[in-house]
């Protein structure tokens, strides 16, 4: 799988095939120059040993002049093959997201946030430094070893093939490093993605900690995500310690030897002092490929892991995607049927179950039950966040697996229990499904939900920033913000899904008079906890274990006396209670 998935990387790396053919050329040219140095050297030093001083100028200019057109080379190839690795990353990081768009509901529900946000990050960083720092130069450290090699046998084999005997230390040092280093990254991934997680966690539960005075109990949750990546990552570098002065501790030995070696070549007469240092500068430069060798391996191994963890998303397909043939959707009356839905997380363990029921265009139907009884999963079903196992879904007689999922959820509505505000101003927030709604519409969305007034107070208006210091929004108003959010987009069916749970009695008042506004000639589903909420509804479906038990009028349900007469007893009495003593 890490094999494929480096493989798979690579493709994007050759669709930039003329820079990369530029790059090996001129890899291959400054490699060239550079083993022509050791060359020059020395004859520059046979030019000093045999005092020849008409030739040390000449010959001094020559290795001034190669370093420098070396090092012009050397930069021009260390840019393109950055370029290659930005570009390549750019388009796995653009693919990654287009992909993250497409999945299903489903994915974000199973998967950590801190995975994805590893994903998109770390492992990208990793691919980038794979493909600029250990795979672009690979072809040149190649080029270079081999006329290293070739350039050490032809000065003197025996030297070359003593101090080669070596080299093998090398490769075993690299080897046994890979093997233990390898199920650590993959673990330090884990460790990474569940401390991203943690992260994530304490800034959007961080005022609900400070409400109950456990900061601490947080704190050390946090501390043990940090030392379990603290532990490994110690352990990696444990063994980097290990190996990487081991490679250099055996290239000194190599070295040792050619000195020693050499020096008994020299003091027989076999070769002169400016051979040894000629053979010394190409040992040099089959080491550092060697050496270079043993990093490539240990980024292939990150880049593996982290290639392999990015395509496990891009080859995951959306279980919701819409059919052959799916139709759009241009005006709707807002006419839902159920006919026998089952449905579950595990299609093993159905939490609905062969309902059925009709909303009428216009009606205002609640759906309550205990917790537990599938009340929100029901109406997950409605814009397709799930597909139901058995049975169908009707939009004004259409199976709604038939309508384009884009389509089918322009014409759906849906205010949340979660307000989420995105960044930007007050006007971005209201128009963000419909970016080119004009300054009219906005208004009229934002007085129909009740916050104009309020906007037009603030000394920017529409144009205020939500984040901006200083301003601080209610529970209210970012709710209010996000209905006008709704209105703009003219929804024919609305979803409500407990949208004043979390909000204040005086703050919910006005909420509800802008949500009476909001529902006016909509199909309306709603799921609530509030009483409130509940009377805006014409008609009451009664869920227990994921089965209609009771439906009819508020009136009608409790004459009978069953099961919504019981919940309501238990969930709302007490808040009819405050309303008519005033709260």
């Amino acid at each position: 799988m890490a094999k494929s998935a480096i493989l798979r990387v690579y493709k994007y790396v050759i669709r930039e095939w003329k820079i990369l053919v530029l790059a090996i050329i001129l890899s291959f040219s400054s490699t060239f120059l550079v083993m022509l140095i050791p060359r020059f050297i020395g004859d520059l030093l046979n030019a000093v040993e045999s005092y020849d001083p008409s030739r040390l100028l000449p010959l001094s200019l020559a290795i001034v002049g190669l370093t420098f057109s070396e090092g012009l080379l050397a930069f021009l190839v260390r840019y393109l093959f950055e370029s290659i690795a930005q570009k390549t990353v750019y388009r796995l990081r653009l693919d990654l997201y287009r992909h993250l768009h497409e999945l299903s509901y489903g994915f974000y529900d199973r998967v950590d946030i801190g995975e994805i946000i590893v994903r998109v990050t770390n492992d990208m960083d990793n691919l980038n430094r794979f493909i600029s720092f250990a795979t672009m130069p690979l072809l040149g450290t190649i080029f270079s070893a081999t006329i290293a090699l070739y350039m050490l046998l032809s000065r003197n084999v025996e030297l070359t093939l003593t101090a080669a005997s070596l080299l093998p230390l090398i490769a075993l040092i690299t080897i046994l490093f890979n093997r233990k280093v390898y199920p650590i990254l993959e673990n330090s991934w884990r460790a990474m993605s569940q401390f991203n997680s943690t992260i994530q966690e304490y800034t959007s539960t961080v005022k609900i900690l400070k409400a109950l005075g456990v900061e601490d109990i947080f704190g050390e949750v946090y501390k043990s995500r940090l030392n379990d990546l603290y532990n490994l990552n110690m352990r990696f570098f444990k063994y980097a310690s290990i190996s990487w002065p081991s490679i250099g501790l055996v290239s000194s030995i190599i070295q040792i030897v050619v000195y020693l070696y050499g020096g008994l070549k020299v003091a027989t007469g076999v070769l002169s002092v400016p051979n040894i240092v000629e053979f010394l500068l190409y040992l040099t430069m089959l080491n550092g490929p060697i050496i270079g060798l043993g990093f490539f391996i240990l980024d292939y191994q990150r880049a593996s892991v982290s290639a392999a963890r990015i395509f496990d998303v891009l080859d995951r397909e959306p279980e919701v995607k819409d059919e052959p043939g799916a139709m759009d959707l241009r005006d709707i009356k807002g006419h839902i049927k159920f006919e026998n839905v089952s449905f579950g997380y595990d299609p093993n363990k159905p939490i609905i179950a062969n309902v059925s029921f009709e909303v009428k265009p216009g009606e205002k139907v609640a759906i309550v039950g205990p917790t537990g009884s599938g009340k929100s999963t029901l109406i997950k079903l409605i814009p397709r966040f799930y597909d139901p196992q058995s049975g169908r879904i009707l939009l004004d007689g259409i199976d709604i697996r038939n309508i384009r999922i884009k389509s089918l959820r322009k014409h759906i509505g849906i205010v949340h229990q979660d307000i989420l505000l995105f960044a930007g101003t007050i006007k971005e927030n209201i128009t963000y499904g419909k970016p080119n709604a004009s300054m009219n519409e906005v208004i009229e969305a934002s007085k129909a939900a009740g916050i104009h007034d309020f906007i037009i107070s603030l000394p920017k208006g529409y144009d205020t920033n939500v984040a901006e210091k200083g301003l601080t929004l209610s529970g209210g108003q970012r709710q209010r913000i996000a209905i006008a959010r709704t209105l703009i987009l003219n929804p024919k069916i609305l979803i409500l899904d407990d949208p004043t749970s979390n909000l204040d009695a005086e703050t919910e008042d006005v909420v509800i008079e802008a949500l009476k506004k909001l529902i006016e000639g909509r199909t309306v589903f709603i799921v609530t906890q509030r009483l409130s909420t509940l009377r805006l509804a014409d008609r009451i479906i009664v869920l227990e274990n994921g089965r209609i038990v009771e439906e009819g009028t508020h009136e009608e349900l409790m004459k009978l006396g069953g099961a919504y007469a019981k919940l309501y007893n238990a969930q709302f009495a007490h808040q009819e209670s405050l309303i008519v003593g005033g709260r």
